[in-house]
């Protein structure tokens, strides 16, 4: 497997945001992870990242990138310019056809700061596609998408974890998570509740469609 958790434990102050959280994620898997608001799912990305201190319990696997959710990295740096950097930061070369899978021709010479909110995240999904790590977390890659765009994020995300790397993706929206992972990882209250294919979480929950497996489990 690329990445094993165990046991996690987290707090902010004297609150837990996490407790006993695991799970496994395996090469050419997406992994979904889904929950209810304040589940804990940033969380967890930021922990298994080394981002934020973990207080219990154990991370395991290959060498791995996160992409947080909404960042704007280099505002006044080139969207070119940003990919170029991040791909020379891990002794790689950027592929080239990154642009025109994410529709980022026609923004390659723009600086990251005038981008909107859907082209700012087709570039965070660029960079790390960019990255040469067996793992890549990516905190909610469709929020700020339209439809067409989200489908074919879909297939990219598809066709880049068909040549071995483990994706794990933090989906609010249950619908997205449903077309695009091939497991899910629920956390409720900062807990793992349940982890399997969508069959096996629709026997457990006793339901049927991952909408109803949500509510029946949290």
């Amino acid at each position: 497997m690329s990445l094993a958790v165990a046991g996690l434990c987290a707090r902010r102050g004297s609150r837990a945001v996490l407790t006993d959280v695991s799970f496994t994620a395996h090469p050419s898997e997406i992994l979904g992870v889904i929950g209810p608001n304040g589940a804990g799912k940033t969380t967890l990305f930021e922990c298994v990242a080394a981002v934020l201190p973990f207080h219990g319990g154990t991370v395991h696997g290959e060498p791995l990138f996160y992409v947080p959710d909404a960042i704007r990295p280099w505002p006044d740096q080139t969207v070119r310019w940003t990919l170029e950097l991040t791909a020379r930061m891990f002794d790689s070369r950027l592929d080239e056809t990154l642009f025109a899978d994410l529709d980022l021709v026609a923004l390659q010479h723009a600086t990251v700061g005038s981008l909107s909110k859907g082209e700012a995240k087709r570039l965070d999904i660029a960079m790390g596609l960019s990255v040469p790590r067996p793992v890549l977390l990516l905190d909610e890659p469709f929020d700020g998408l339209d439809l067409r765009q989200t489908r074919q994020v879909m297939s990219i995300l598809r066709r880049d974890a068909a040549k071995g790397r483990t994706l794990v993706l933090s989906i609010h929206q249950l619908r997205d998570a449903e077309r695009a992972c091939d497991r899910f990882l629920l956390l409720d209250n900062g807990r793992s509740v349940a982890e399997g294919t969508i069959s096996e979480l629709t026997s457990r929950a006793g339901v049927s469609g991952l909408e109803e497996v949500f509510l029946a489990l949290t």
